[in-house]
């Protein structure tokens, strides 16, 4: 399927988690010494021979496993809007979080942090979303997560919980500039989904791509 390197702060539990969200994936390959996870599809070992696969069961409990995992999925809330003026007097960006989409072999889409360690099979695509690093209290801030497998963005507090991860990132409910004119909230985006199921974000109303059904737009500092 596809590889990728663990953060500081993420394990072996982690690698297993992105094995679960994957429905086709039925074991993983972790590399300590790389700090990386291999997952492996069903019935297929991606043509590479590892020395030691962790098998993953999505049904069966087994008492003698050492590890086990669980994904609660949570349904998108929509955020209501503050109410905030938009001032059009602006000229300072703010400190941001720059997340990257990668594409691996035309099957896989994935949204990196720019400190995340890339594979060298990830190649860059577009566009590239900057997200204000801070909440702004005169706004609807709105803090961003993701999964393991980084193969979606989740917006909303309700995700701040056990099977997500903050981006350190924060989006808003409409536009947003902060009483020091830092432009936090400008470029409106939409989450657009393919037929394969990846997501894509992009600005609101590109007619060759499908929406996701999210049904609501969000605003970040830029959309490059």
């Amino acid at each position: 399927m596809y590889s990728f390197y663990l953060k500081d702060n993420e394990d072996k539990a982690h690698c297993l988690r992105a094995c679960y969200e994957e429905k086709e994936c039925k074991a993983v390959h972790y590399n300590e010494e790389e700090r990386s996870c291999q997952l492996v599809r069903i019935g297929k070992g991606d043509g590479i021979v590892f020395e030691e696969l962790y098998v993953l069961s999505r049904e069966e409990t087994d008492s003698s496993c050492m590890t086990e995992t669980s994904i609660r999925e949570i349904p998108f809330q929509s955020i209501p809007k503050k109410g905030n003026t938009f001032e059009k007097r602006f000229d300072k960006m703010p400190d941001v979080a720059v997340i990257q989409p990668y594409d691996h072999l035309g099957n896989y889409h994935f949204f990196l942090h720019s400190h995340d360690k890339k594979p060298i099979d990830y190649n860059a695509t577009g566009p590239t979303l900057f997200f204000s690093r801070k909440a702004e209290e005169t706004c609807t801030s709105v803090p961003v997560f993701r999964k393991a497998n980084r193969r979606r963005l989740y917006f909303g507090e309700i995700y701040n919980t056990t099977g997500y991860f903050f981006y350190d990132a924060y989006a808003f409910a409409d536009h947003c500039v902060s009483p020091l004119g830092e432009c936090l909230g400008i470029d409106a985006i939409q989450e657009y989904k393919d037929e394969e199921g990846s997501f894509f974000y992009d600005k609101p109303g590109i007619e060759n791509m499908a929406d996701s059904g999210l049904g609501q737009a969000f605003f970040i500092a830029r959309l490059s």
